[in-house]
C-alpha cells in the first residue's frame, strides 16, 4: 500500500499548483483524464456528462481567456468541450465478477483566493502553492482529487480480486453548488447500489472518520444587480438614480429576513460592488447573495423573500434590477439510518476510530447524487475525514496534515470490502 500513499501526496501537491475555480477546471480535468488513460481506462467527459441548463457559468470571454493558459500539447483526446467549460469527468471500472454497482464522487474546483505569502506556509516552503495568484485550493479539493485518482489506481491493480462495478465521478463547480445538479441530471448517479462521498477536515479530529454526515443545508445562490442613472453628485444629484444606495438598502433588508421555528436558516450578502467615483451618483451595483435552510420549504420561502426585497428596493429607489439564480443544492438526510449504523460498526471492527453522524453544518451539492441513489433504491453515505488544519476552510492559509489522504483511501477501500461482503 505504501506506493499508493506516496502517490497520493505527489498527486495532491501537483493539483494544488493548478488550482482552478468552477467551470474553469480545464487543466485540472485534462490532467485527471491523462492520469486515468495512463491506467488504461476509458473516460467520459465533455457535454455528455452534463445537463443543458448549467448554472453560474463564467462569461464566454472569461472562459476563452482562461483556455489560452491551458497546456494542450501532446494530447491524444479531444479537449474542445473542456475548453468551453464542460469540465469534470467520469470513469467506469468494471470487474469480470458479478457484484454491486459502486459510485464515488470527488470534487475538483478551487476558490477565488490569493494563497498566503507567509514563508512558513508549507505549500510555500515546499514549492507547491498555487501558480495562479487569484486561485487557491483552500477547501481540500486537491486532496479529494488525489484520493479519487489513488482509488482508481488501487481498483485497477486489484480488479481481478474485486466484484462489481465502480464509477468514479470527478465533479466540477462544487463551490457555489453548480456542478452536482448538472451531473446528476445527466445521469451520473443512476444505476448505482451505493453512493459514497467524503470531505477532508470539517472540524473532525485527526485520524477520525465521521460516518454518515448530517446537517446538509439546502442553499440557493443569487446574483443581484441594480441599474440606476449616473449624475453629477454636486451639480444635479436629483437627476441620478442611486444604484449603490439601492444595493445597500437591499443588503440591510435581506439580513433582517425572519428566522424559522421549524429549522435553521442562513442568509449572507458576500459581495457588494458599486460606484465609479466620489462625485458621481452610482449608476450600477452588483451583489452576490446566498440563502440556506435545513429543508427545502425554508429555502423556498427565503428565496421568495429575496425576490420580494430585490423588487421592492428597485421600486423604492426607482432603479431597474436583475436577479438570477446561479447555484443550488438540496438538503440530504438518509432514509436508511440503519445503513449508517452498520457501516460505523464494520469500520470500527476494521480498526478505524469513528464518529457517528457528524454535523456538516453547510451546503454540499453531492446531496443531489446521494439523494438520487436512495430515491432509486440504493444506499448513500458521506464521510468526514479528520485532520489537523493549519487554518479554517476558505482561508488563504488553509492547509492540512497529508496523513488524511491515507485515511481517506483506506476508508474507501474498506467501504468496498465491507459492502462487497454484505
Amino acid at each position: 500500500m505504501e506506493k499508493y500513499y506516496e502517490e497520493l501526496i505527489a498527486l495532491r501537491r501537483n493539483f494544488r499548483q493548478i488550482a482552478e475555480v468552477g467551470w474553469l477546471e480545464m487543466q485540472t480535468t485534462i490532467n485527471i483524464i491523462k492520469y486515468l488513460k495512463m491506467l488504461g481506462l476509458d473516460v467520459k467527459y465533455g457535454r455528455e456528462i452534463h445537463s443543458a441548463d448549467r448554472m453560474g457559468l463564467p462569461s464566454e470571454e472569461v472562459m476563452s481567456e482562461h483556455g489560452k493558459k491551458v497546456n494542450t500539447d501532446n494530447l491524444n483526446f479531444d479537449v474542445s468541450d473542456i475548453l468551453k467549460g464542460y469540465t469534470g469527468c467520469i470513469v467506469e471500472i468494471n470487474s469480470s465478477n458479478p457484484g454491486k454497482n459502486f459510485g464515488f464522487r470527488f470534487d475538483i474546483d478551487a476558490l477565488p483566493l490569493h494563497e498566503t505569502d507567509d514563508p512558513e506556509h508549507i505549500p510555500n516552503k515546499l514549492g507547491f502553492r498555487s501558480k495562479d495568484n487569484s486561485t487557491d485550493h483552500a477547501c481540500g479539493h486537491d486532496g479529494h482529487i488525489a484520493m479519487g485518482l489513488g482509488l482508481c489506481h488501487w481498483i485497477v491493480d486489484n480488479i481481478e480480486k474485486l466484484s462489481g462495478n465502480f464509477r468514479i465521478i470527478f465533479q466540477p463547480a462544487e463551490e457555489g453548488v453548480r456542478g452536482g445538479k448538472s451531473m446528476t441530471a445527466a445521469g451520473a448517479a443512476d444505476g448505482l447500489d451505493y453512493m459514497i462521498a467524503s470531505h477532508i477536515g470539517m472540524n473532525e479530529k485527526i485520524g477520525v472518520v465521521g460516518v454518515g454526515s448530517t446537517g446538509f443545508l439546502a442553499t440557493s445562490k443569487f446574483d443581484l444587480s441594480y441599474e440606476g442613472v449616473t449624475a453629477h453628485a454636486g451639480a444635479n444629484p436629483q437627476d441620478g438614480r442611486n444604484a449603490l444606495l439601492a444595493a445597500a438598502s437591499a443588503a440591510l433588508s435581506l439580513h433582517t429576513l425572519p428566522q424559522y421555528s421549524t429549522g435553521s436558516s442562513r442568509i449572507n450578502v458576500g459581495v457588494l460592488n458599486a460606484g465609479t467615483g466620489r462625485n458621481i451618483v452610482p449608476g450600477e451595483s452588483y451583489m452576490q447573495i446566498e440563502t440556506r435552510g435545513s429543508d427545502e420549504l425554508i429555502l423556498n420561502d427565503l428565496s421568495k423573500r429575496v425576490e420580494q426585497v430585490a423588487r421592492g428596493t428597485a421600486e423604492s429607489f426607482d432603479v431597474k434590477y436583475n436577479l438570477s439564480k446561479v447555484g443550488e443544492a438540496i438538503n440530504f438526510e438518509t432514509i436508511h439510518p440503519e445503513f449508517i449504523d452498520y457501516m460505523a460498526e464494520k469500520l470500527d471492527e476494521k480498526g478505524f476510530t469513528t464518529h457517528l453522524r457528524p454535523n456538516l453544518g453547510g451546503s454540499e451539492d453531492v446531496s443531489y447524487m446521494l439523494k438520487r441513489v436512495e430515491e432509486l433504491g440504493g444506499y448513500s453515505i458521506h464521510y468526514m475525514l479528520g485532520t489537523t488544519l493549519k487554518a479554517p476552510h476558505h482561508n488563504v492559509a488553509f492547509d492540512y496534515d497529508e496523513s488524511v489522504l491515507k485515511l481517506g483511501l483506506d476508508t474507501y477501500i474498506s467501504t468496498i470490502e465491507i459492502l462487497s461482503d454484505k
